[in-house]
């Protein structure tokens, strides 16, 4: 048997062959979806890069700069939240998401009749001011113009009046959470032909609210509790009725069904 290099078989081509062979341009060419897929990792990683930057330049951003922010409990000095950025409930502060609740129906309801009934003629305008932004815009019209035409403030003015308001309870209506109820004592001080009379008068109050239609959600207008009172009435607990000096919206209301103080039943 001859060796394996013997059997190999060996290949010629005619000298024109081979010559056109080495004589022709020789080309190399990509797949062009390699090339285009490159191409779109190569972008990819520069946005990603770039992205990258941008967050870390951010963070260092927030990290050294001086809080614009700080909410802190007074009670125990401890900070809560600082620059967006939760730490923590205490006894007396809590941090959640915005949700108006029962709190701020109270707290709405609380100062309305604070500023319809606590009277200090230094500050008597400015208070009708802000208890007439918090109701609806229709009932805010109707009841200026009661005032108005009844000529309440005036009177007050005239007569020096002076009151002060209690509130002895507030409750949140069990079938209806936008009905709120209200029981106070309202004590008045005011000149009557010369003499100093002094009055009180206990009274019962409910309330319609709905929720503020307003953006933000939370103003000044409805002290920052996100309702607006749609209807109201007020009467005295012993069923008699007063005068409009005691008693904005008194059982003269009441005679009219269409009348924008008197909530349904």
């Amino acid at each position: 048997m001859k060796p394996m290099m013997e059997q190999e078989t060996t290949r010629s081509f005619a000298p024109d062959a081979a010559a056109d062979i080495l004589g022709s341009p020789l080309y190399l060419t990509r797949d062009p979806d390699d090339v285009l897929t490159i191409s779109s990792l190569f972008r990819a990683v520069w946005v990603l890069l770039i992205v990258l930057s941008l967050s870390v330049g951010m963070n260092i951003f927030l990290s050294l700069r001086k809080a614009d922010r700080i909410v802190v409990d007074r009670s125990s000095g401890r900070v809560v939240e600082l620059n967006n950025r939760d730490y923590g409930s205490t006894e007396t502060v809590g941090i959640s998401p915005d949700t108006p609740s029962t709190t701020d129906k109270k707290y709405l309801v609380k100062e309305f009749l604070t500023a319809l009934y606590e009277v200090e003629q230094s500050t008597r305008e400015s208070q009708v001011n802000k208890l007439l932004r918090m109701l609806d815009p229709d009932l805010s019209i109707a009841m200026a113009g009661r005032l108005k035409q009844n000529g309440v403030l005036a009177a007050e003015k005239v007569e020096s009046v002076n009151s002060s308001w209690e509130l002895q309870d507030l409750t949140v209506d069990e079938s209806d959470p936008y009905v709120l109820r209200a029981i106070g004592v309202r004590k008045i001080r005011r000149k009557t032909a010369g003499q100093d009379v002094e009055e009180s008068v206990q009274l019962k109050a409910k309330f319609l609210l709905k929720d503020s239609p307003s953006s933000p959600v939370r103003n000044d207008n409805n002290l920052r509790t996100g309702f607006t009172i749609v209807r109201f009435r007020v009467e005295p607990m012993n069923g008699k009725s007063i005068a409009p000096l005691t008693l904005i919206a008194d059982e003269g209301e009441q005679e009219n069904p269409a009348s924008a103080t008197n909530p349904s039943q």
